[in-house]
């Protein structure tokens, strides 16, 4: 997935163990399920685009039909569902366990104890769902205000038309909206 060559971290996110950790384990139907999953992956395509990193998602699709990975780029994101009888764990392991990849730095989101063990090792790096989450929070609030702040000072530099009309002027103007 790598194109660019100011690209250094890679980010593999366990999206189902992702999206039950934030819920605590909330049931949810097929159809909330499908809209997070899309939600996760507009958030990651955030990420990736504020951090300048690749992100991949991995989904397990292990209790499916299909006899092979699903692969799609979304977004930029690239998304993965697995095959049948294979899990997300095991695709997460492979990604994460690729030496040749050219990245200087791959994380791993998962709470997944035991894939967090697994997934251990020389530029590796965990974090939790948790974690991740109050990242992409974080990112959003901080686009939030810079969208607020170039507002304000767009407003502070634009002079409308009623902010350059003289006092009688406007008062003609306002006269003529009436009619």
């Amino acid at each position: 997935m790598k194109e660019q060559n100011d690209i250094e971290d890679l980010v593999i996110v366990d999206g189902h163990n992702f999206i039950f950790d934030i819920l605590k384990g909330a049931r949810l139907s097929s159809g909330k399920l499908t809209y997070l999953r899309e939600k996760l992956i507009t958030d990651l395509d955030l990420y990736k685009n504020q951090k300048n990193c690749d992100m991949v998602v991995v989904f397990d699709a292990r209790n499916s039909d299909n006899p092979s990975r699903s692969i799609q780029i979304i977004d930029g994101v690239k998304v993965i569902y697995s095959r049948k009888n294979e899990t997300a764990d095991d695709i997460i392991e492979e990604l994460a366990g690729m030496e040749e990849s050219g990245y200087r730095r791959k994380f791993v989101v998962t709470s997944d104890y035991l894939q967090q063990k697994v997934v251990s090792g020389k530029n590796i790096y965990r974090k939790s769902s948790r974690e991740f989450n109050l990242e992409i929070k974080d990112l959003k609030e901080g686009i939030r205000e810079k969208i607020t702040r170039s507002r304000e000072d767009s407003d502070k530099k634009f002079n409308s038309l009623e902010k350059r009309l003289s006092a009688k002027e406007r008062k003609k103007l306002s006269e003529l909206r009436k009619k």
